[in-house]
């Protein structure tokens, strides 16, 4: 079988988080998000704006807040109205901020706070003017337990994949340099990992991860800590399992000077209806979390192993006309894979 050309993507833009300090890093993170993470993960169950309960409290009784977030904003909504019994969160992502944004931005006054991510407010051109009751809010993001994953594309035939959005580097520079599926499947091996850097995330993913939050007057260091004590807390490297928000709304109660609510009970993790990509098995055993090569497809309770996985990434593939990724973020990790697969 003759190798296509493959493309190099060496020259990753600013949004690009190799090599970048705390402060920069930061920036290419919300960069990195309002390009690639913001809400267009659809096989997540969308945000929904929570109605008040029946029982004892009212509308009245709860003063209202607001929330503009990613995919996250449905679980986010839902810890924050649980965790407090005075405020009543309405929690949109971009796909519900749309179609609500006249009546919102209409009633601006009306929300005793407003807690925004700092990239859907760009995205969406969203101007709060001088209110001082607005809180930026970044997403979390960490690639550490999941270093092979990538977008390839916005939009287009790149766009999904068996797991929507998420694809494997591997798997993509495999096909690209004109492997067989059995030869793609060798890949998968700590020998691979060690030489694309799969191993060597963790330091720097974490410091990006707490500068972002303490930038913007959050210091959740001590709540990443705890979150690493009870496995892998990441679905994805921006799907965080719900007891990760449960503990940054916690945060958020208590900068506001808000009584939380003692509680075990935590809400649905809306996200595990959407893909959930494995932490393979060399990289959990280095972090100390238990991995598999089982990946969850979005919209369905099922796994596929590897071999199915990368059979229909194949399928896929081959059905696609471009095959040129246009997700700058990722480029680097995309010319690390390439380069080795073309060696290889």
């Amino acid at each position: 079988m003759e190798k296509p050309e493959t493309p190099s993507f060496t020259d990753p833009p600013a949004g690009s988080m190799a090599g970048a300090t705390v402060p920069d890093a930061v920036a290419a993170s919300d960069a990195a998000n309002m390009a690639v993470l913001a809400g267009m993960d659809v096989s997540a169950q969308p945000a929904a704006v929570p109605q008040p309960a029946s029982g004892s409290f009212t509308p009245r009784e709860r003063k209202p807040w607001l929330l503009i977030y990613n995919c996250q904003a449905m679980g986010l909504g839902n810890c924050l109205n649980l965790l407090c019994d005075s405020i009543l969160v309405e929690a949109h992502d971009p796909a519900t901020y749309g179609p609500n944004a006249a009546r919102i931005l209409a009633n601006l006054d009306g929300y005793e706070r407003i807690l925004v991510a700092p990239f859907v407010e760009i995205q969406q051109k969203i101007d709060f003017g001088k209110r001082d009751n607005v809180w930026r809010l970044p997403t979390p993001l960490f690639t550490a337990y999941h270093p092979d994953l990538c977008y390839l594309a916005a939009d287009g035939p790149l766009s999904r994949g068996p797991l929507g959005h998420y694809h494997s580097a591997i798997a993509f520079a495999a096909f690209r340099c004109g492997l067989t599926e059995q030869q793609a499947l060798a890949l998968y091996r700590e020998d691979t990992y060690q030489q694309l850097g799969y191993f060597d995330r963790w330091s720097k993913d974490r410091e990006v991860f707490i500068g972002a939050f303490k930038s913007f007057g959050f210091e959740i260091g001590p709540l990443f800590t705890e979150w690493t004590r009870s496995g892998s807390f990441m679905h994805s490297i921006n799907h965080p399992k719900i007891h990760c928000l449960r503990d940054i709304a916690i945060a958020i109660l208590e900068r506001a000077g808000k009584e939380v609510n003692v509680t075990d009970i935590l809400p649905h993790d809306n996200l595990t209806s959407g893909p959930v990509f494995p932490v393979y098995p060399e990289i959990g055993t280095r972090l100390g979390v238990r991995g598999s090569y089982l990946f969850k497809p979005g919209g369905a309770y099922t796994v596929k192993g590897l071999e199915h996985y990368l059979s229909d990434c194949y399928r896929i593939y081959r059905g696609t006309t471009d095959l040129t990724p246009s997700m700058p973020v990722f480029f680097p990790t995309l010319d690390r894979a390439l380069t080795l697969v073309k060696g290889a």
